[in-house]
């Protein structure tokens, strides 16, 4: 097999074996530190048993182990491992089809059951990409609606999956789950926790580095969770190697944090004004384009076109691009072909022929763009375009990096964002000043640490950023503030008191949502 072919099985399998040594550090933290001596242990896709061969030293007064693996070379290096171990159960199975019957009828429930292991590190839509059978049912597991349920949250880490389903399965046994996952796995598990059918009575997290263990770049950790009757709503953080308690989170009187010990509440509420995530369109080669001068551009395909620009074609901000308070030079533009979700795009051939020709020339790219949201939706159709993206000034975030900067955005034309960035849209400059003044304000900052994950790949989402009470923060902050702000920014503006306070008493009214602030 060559290493192309072997790495896209890993990816497929979401396949990186735990080492023997790991393996053994992992049993013997959970032998010690929860004084564990489970009579049943199972390790779900086993790989080559390690967690089994371990658990088996670690737990000697087990009685029973049972592993399941899909891959039929695991399995035979597994069985032939384990071939004199008269309490060793394998099978040869697709953990997404398991009946699990067959190992419960062998378990009693008012016995200690371990469910220990390391399940695929690999998302349902890069499985997606690889059509790898391998997946889990196509349902709805979250519970999703509209688009949603088919963009960025119906995405989801099989472990979850896999997880969730373990926690289901044996709700009504004394059942301890220790499972090696991607941090934003067990953030998600203690964010939905209300949803299930078990109850969580004690989370913790240990991190570790999982670059030096699995050679992957991404947050990890040890997941251990006890199930019962008492709930637990938080989750504990430690560092796997010492110990040491790094932080807590999950939920506080009815509010989820991701540090309950440096939450900051003070502006916790309702935005009065709706974010918005930037364009989707999925085929930069086309749709993005790099500006060459005298209304040319190339695009991502080394092609070079000569287009104008307001119409179809407008200026173009990435996450990269949010590194600043203001920003008002684009380096990108992109074909914007709809005003709305779903509007008829065949009216462009009338309006702006050479746009419609150049669709028409990378249609075959344009139609093999894999998202289901594109299906029966009109041709070269986008999503995330709306009113509130021809604002004149836009205040907006990336949703990549931990640091939070919001900046002042515009141009000569409205600013586009992509979907990795987030945005409120104004009409009016002196709104738009003031509200990116606030939001940068170190209790906003503060705010947004306390409640969003910075290990997860975006920790600033809409979710996140809807929380940001905006009438609560323009109480916490003065005036000179926001006018000392405002002089700093590239073009130095100033402000006046009683436009903040012309500001202030818009936003305070029941209605501020209506306000005509943005689109």
């Amino acid at each position: 097999m060559t290493t192309v072919n072997r790495q896209s099985r890993q990816v497929e399998y979401g396949d990186y074996q735990t080492p023997v040594d790991f393996a053994h550090l992992v049993c013997n933290k959970l032998r010690e530190f929860y004084s564990l001596a489970p009579a049943t242990v199972i390790e779900p896709t086993m790989g080559t048993g390690n967690f089994i061969d371990s658990a088996m030293s670690s737990f000697n007064m087990a009685h029973a182990f049972y592993g399941i693996e899909i891959n039929p070379t695991y399995y035979a290096n597994a069985q032939s491992r384990l071939s004199d171990q008269n309490n060793v159960t394998l099978y040869n199975a697709d953990i997404f089809s398991f009946d699990f019957s067959k190992i419960k009828e062998c378990i009693d429930p008012s016995d200690e059951l371990l469910i220990l292991g390391n399940p695929p590190w690999v998302t349902n839509s890069q499985l997606s990409t690889l059509n790898s059978n391998n997946v889990p049912s196509k349902g709805n597991f979250k519970g999703y609606s509209g688009l949603d349920a088919i963009t960025g949250k119906g995405n989801f880490d099989v472990a979850e999956y896999i997880i969730l389903q373990l926690l289901s399965e044996f709700a009504k046994y004394k059942c301890t789950l220790a499972m090696l996952c991607k941090t934003i796995v067990a953030k998600n598990i203690i964010r939905d926790m209300n949803r299930y059918n078990f109850q969580i009575s004690s989370a913790d997290m240990f991190v570790f580095n999982a670059t030096e263990i699995f050679n992957v770049n991404c947050d990890a950790a040890l997941f251990v969770v006890q199930l019962g009757k008492k709930r637990s709503f938080l989750c504990n953080v430690y560092d796997f190697h010492t110990n040491e308690t790094i932080r807590q989170f999950g939920w506080e009187n009815g509010l989820f944090y991701s540090n309950i010990c440096d939450r900051v509440n003070q502006i916790e509420g309702v935005s009065q004004f709706e974010w918005r995530q930037g364009v989707k369109h999925d085929c930069a080669k086309v749709m993005e384009l790099s500006p060459i001068g005298n209304n040319s551009f190339r695009n991502n395909l080394g092609e070079t076109v000569k287009l104008s620009v307001g119409e179809y074609v407008f200026p173009l901000f990435k996450s990269s691009d949010i590194k600043s308070y203001e920003i008002c030079n684009s380096r990108k533009y992109v074909i914007i072909p709809q005003c709305q979700v779903n509007a008829e795009t065949s009216v462009i051939e009338s309006k702006d022929n050479d746009v419609w020709q150049y669709l028409v020339s990378h249609e075959n790219l344009l139609n093999a763009r894999r998202s289901i949201i594109y299906k029966n939706a009109p041709k070269f159709s986008i999503f995330g375009i709306g009113d509130y993206s021809f604002t004149k000034y836009k205040v907006g975030i990336s949703g990549f990096y931990k640091e939070p900067i919001f900046a002042l955005i515009y141009s000569n034309y409205p600013v586009m964002l992509d979907d990795t960035c987030y945005f409120i849209g104004f009409n009016e400059i002196v709104d738009a000043i003031i509200v990116t003044a606030l939001l940068n304000h170190p209790l906003c900052t503060s705010f947004l640490k306390s409640i969003a994950f910075l290990d997860s790949k975006r920790p600033y989402t809409k979710e996140v950023l809807q929380r940001i009470d905006i009438c609560k923060l323009t109480h916490c902050v003065n005036f000179d503030y926001i006018a000392q702000f405002a002089e700093k920014l590239g073009q130095g503006y100033s402000l006046k008191p009683e436009e903040y306070l012309i500001f202030k008493d818009k936003i305070s009214h029941e209605d501020a949502c209506q306000l005509k602030l943005f689109a």
